[in-house]
């Protein structure tokens, strides 16, 4: 208790109570989570920036009044330090350093909160650890109840607290060591999550301080935004978990392995479960667990499974093995053995439940039979950690026989900077956890019996058997899936063509380099002539020979220092760093002749070919990376009109003015032609290759020039969008494709594939649109597939997110195109809902030839399945490419094989 003679005082913030113990994040939690915790800055808005004066206690003394500017930056700081975290650990203990750093207070700590307590932990800053060590040995040694010391009194209250000199502060039960160690002022605030007490971060300072409120908001704040990051990190961390606890096994277990969520929906269901029930997963997810049994056991059934669900610990039925009666398909029932297993992550729980048919009873033999033709390693060890069990592909794996496996100690299957780790693992699952551990998946070093090493994923799992308890790992050799990762890293910056960077690597070092005030370089374009007339006459793979030879002739002439990129077709790009005017002119010079320089033999033909360049010199950072690009384009454009096979140098006051009022005009055409209504719709079908029939049609967009032209998309896109024009085109497709599918222009179950440009998605008024049009017509939005090109600049992946999750909910979806060409292509899988990938061309047009390419079809193909979605490939021209497509499981086929371009009305006529 207080008295008047401690003179302690205990100030409490202004914020809003949170009392109770931690519970798990609900949906609301997350979506609020992702909105904000990437940015914990926004904060400051809270803390009314324009605020007179706050009063911050630094180092134990009162000084003058600071500007609110000043919390704004303790905000800044911990949310920069915080976003770095890759554990809640991290960013609790970022969090306490920052603070700390701030106020200039010297120790600060973390207590978890666990129902009526708060439990020390191993979180700390300390500024002298050799000096408040004996404060920081007693504090991990004391848990606080409620309402005792500053995180008891932080957990009753649910506000921060403040004590002026805990030495004299009987409720506080380190008073006597504080003061040993020289501490006596302290504060303390909540980490709330989910309106739950999750933390209390306290601080301290070698002086008794006076209270500071402004102060004690600001942390209450920093608090409960810190709050939202964690809830995020947590349920991330345990989606993650969820999903790896099954996925690791369950895919070539014998036995059906089937996942349900806490109100016993199926969530995952393996194909083992899928023979024996005759179910696909598409058809069981989200069903009941009831929905695998006869109708007559169901409400039982349910009933006892809610039962589990509240109260799992008094369960009679968890960890056991029970004999029900499951049903098939067909009809038919079948007795099946059913183990009911239950575990919680991240404050959601889960029922996994391993499922036997025991018509008739060759369990034995089966899991034998499964040991040996198992495609990966299986190796059991006992609690020794001894091998007692291997199969035949370990032999083949490691160069033992199992003769000299039987009775080795497990560690010796590891590299030696690996094996001490291996050994570590295999006791957390089973020795040292009783069997109790949860499966694990780690990646190790294995060595061979000749020496040799090799990466290996290890997934553990422990059982208990009449033996005791045996931990059963199942080893697969990772060093393809290394080397394809390896090179995914290298596609994600570099052409695929010419291994040269791309574009978005070019622009992130142009943007690095020339950021620096002071700094000498220029920007050197070039785009190869008449490229197109390659292509034509001698095709995509002369063509494509052609972008390679240039590139390695680049390569070969420009210093090391300097900076080669392709950035798409025949246009590439160097950066030549601390390059004057008269320097890049030579150096443009010296490309060009080594262009001409290059022949490349097709039959008894010799290929050569000029370039057009454009150079930009700069010497300041007043110039952004657009603005670079966009005078050497339009330098290059110059040396083009004027004949190629030269270079110009950009200059504001020359001619290039006369070509920028050209882009005018092209706008003011466009500009024109949606005034008039001459854009014209073409289609192209879309095959479903398991049957042959056309199933979609994706929209191709023409212009009317003033002579009555057909003008392609590639004459007036661009500028369309470097005017602000593409997102008025992009409304008149969408709106036009809804009156196709409602005046009955395309067949019944048909859908119609619409392109958007990266700045429509996110455009606040399309989906205000599209809605208004879909409820006009009536059509079925789930015809509609929108497709987003993995190389748009999507400015906003927030509103991005928010304008196809609206679409999604409508009905409507979304289509990935060009997946793979640029590599933005995972970042888009993760933020955007989407149901079809678009396989880029580029990995199609020599698929039949090219390992490399059926490799990375082939991921695409698993990776679209395992995200639920379909695959469409692009560019096939050819049946023998369309067969082989087929076989690799792709699901949708485009190209010249199956139909050209034809304008959309012309052939509804027909239908």
């Amino acid at each position: 208790m207080l008295t008047q003679a401690t003179a302690v005082a205990v100030v409490r913030s202004r914020t809003s109570p949170v009392k109770g113990a931690r519970r798990a994040p609900n949906n609301e939690d997350m979506d609020r989570t992702q909105r904000d915790a990437a940015r914990l800055a926004t904060v400051a808005a809270v803390v009314s920036v324009g605020a007179a004066v706050v009063s911050v206690a630094r180092r134990g003394k009162p000084e003058p009044a600071a500007p609110a500017s000043e919390l704004v930056g303790l905000i800044e700081r911990v949310a920069e330090a915080t976003s770095r975290a890759a554990s809640v650990d991290d960013a609790l203990r970022a969090c306490v350093e920052q603070v700390c750093r701030w106020t200039g207070w010297p120790v600060g700590h973390v207590y978890f909160a666990d129902a009526e307590r708060m439990l020390p932990s191993r979180l700390w800053y300390l500024s002298d650890p050799a000096r408040f060590a004996r404060f920081r040995e007693e504090t991990e040694r004391t848990a606080m109840q409620r309402g005792v010391g500053l995180p008891g009194r932080v957990l009753e209250s649910g506000r921060a607290e403040w004590i002026v000199d805990v030495t004299a502060d009987a409720n506080f039960p380190r008073h006597v060591c504080a003061g040993l160690v020289g501490l006596r002022g302290g504060f303390s605030f909540p980490i709330p999550i989910a309106g739950e007490m999750f933390a209390v971060i306290e601080c301290f300072s070698v002086d008794a301080v006076r209270p500071d409120d402004r102060l004690l908001e600001v942390a209450s704040h920093i608090g409960s935004q810190l709050g939202r990051m964690l809830a995020g990190m947590q349920t991330e961390q345990a989606l993650r978990e969820s999903e790896s606890r099954f996925r690791s096994v369950a895919e070539s277990a014998n036995d059906a392995i089937i996942a349900a969520d806490s109100q016993g929906r199926i969530i995952s269901f393996n194909p083992a479960a899928q023979r024996m029930f005759g179910f696909d997963g598409d058809t069981v997810a989200g069903q009941p667990l009831s929905f695998l049994m006869p109708e007559r056991f169901r409400p039982m059934h349910d009933a006892g499974l809610k039962r589990v669900a509240e109260r799992p610990d008094s369960s009679r039925i968890i960890g056991k093995t029970v004999e029900v009666v499951g049903l098939r398909a067909d009809g038919a029932e079948f007795p099946i053995e059913l183990s009911l297993s239950t575990w919680q992550t991240g404050g959601r729980r889960f029922f996994g439940g391993i499922i036997r048919d025991i018509a008739s009873r060759k369990e034995a033999e089966d899991q034998a039979r499964v040991l040996e033709t198992a495609p990966d390693p299986i190796v059991k060890v006992d609690a020794a950690r001894r091998i007692v069990l291997a199969n035949a592909r370990t032999e083949e794996l490691f160069g033992y026989l199992r003769s000299e496996l039987i009775g080795r100690p497990v560690e010796d299957l590891f590299a030696a900077h690996s094996s001490r780790r291996a050994a570590d693992r295999f006791h957390a699952v089973g020795v040292d956890a009783g069997g109790d551990a949860p499966e694990q998946a780690v990646e190790l070093i294995g060595v061979r019996k000749d020496g040799s090493e090799f990466p290996v994923d290890v997934t553990l799992s422990a059982a208990r058997g009449a033996d005791g308890i045996v931990v059963t790992s199942i080893l697969r050799d990772v060093t393809e899936r290394r080397r394809f990762e390896s090179q995914l890293r290298h596609l994600a910056d570099h052409d695929h063509l010419t291994a040269l960077f791309n574009r978005r690597r070019f622009e992130e070092e142009l943007a690095e380099y020339a950021a620096v005030r002071g700094r000498r370089g220029a920007v050197v374009l070039l785009d190869l002539d008449r490229f197109k007339y390659v292509n034509d006459f001698h095709g995509h793979t002369a063509g494509d020979e052609v972008v390679r030879m240039i590139g390695r002739a680049l390569t070969g002439v420009l210093a090391d220092t300097d900076v080669v990129a392709r950035l798409g077709g025949d246009e590439f790009a160097v950066l030549l760093k601390g390059a004057d005017r008269n320097e890049a002119t030579r150096v443009a010079d010296l490309i060009l002749n080594t262009v001409r320089a290059q022949e490349l033999a097709i039959g008894t033909l010799a290929v050569t070919t000029t370039a057009s360049i454009g150079v930009v010199p700069f010497n300041d950072s007043g110039s952004g990376v657009d603005e670079l690009l966009a005078g050497a384009d339009m330098a290059m454009y110059a040396a083009k009109e004027a004949g190629g096979d030269r270079c110009h140098v950009f200059d504001h006051d020359d001619e290039h003015v006369a070509d920028m009022q050209a882009r005018l005009a092209w706008a003011d055409r466009i500009r024109r032609a949606l005034d008039e209504d001459r854009f014209v719709l073409y289609w192209q079908p879309i095959i479903e290759l398991s049957t042959g029939a056309a199933t979609h049609h994706e929209l191709l967009l023409r212009m009317i020039g003033d002579d009555g032209e057909i003008i392609p998309p590639g004459a007036f896109i661009d500028t369309a969008e470097r005017f602000g024009l593409i997102g008025e085109i992009d409304r008149w497709v969408v709106t036009r494709a809804i009156h196709l599918l409602a005046d009955d222009n395309v067949e019944d179950g048909h859908r119609l594939e619409v392109n958007l440009s990266g700045k429509s998605v996110g455009d606040r008024e399309l989906p205000e649109l599209i809605e208004r049009e879909i409820a006009l017509t009536g059509i079925d939005p789930g015809r509609l597939v929108f497709e987003i090109t993995e190389t748009a600049a999507i400015a906003n992946m927030d509103l991005a997110r928010a304008f196809a999750e609206r679409l999604t909910r409508l009905g409507c979806r979304f289509a990935l195109d060009d997946f793979g060409a640029g590599f933005s292509s995972f970042y888009y899988l993760k933020h955007l809902p989407l149901d079809y990938l678009k396989i880029d061309g580029d990995f199609i047009r020599n698929l039949r030839g090219s390992p490399t390419d059926q490799l990375v079809v082939k991921s695409m193909v698993d990776i679209a399945r395992g995200m639920g979605m379909k695959t469409i490939a692009e560019f096939v021209e050819d049946g023998e490419t369309a067969a082989m497509l087929r076989e690799m499981g792709v699901d949708y086929s485009q190209g010249y094989f199956h139909g050209r371009p034809q304008p959309v009305l012309e052939v509804a006529e027909t239908l």
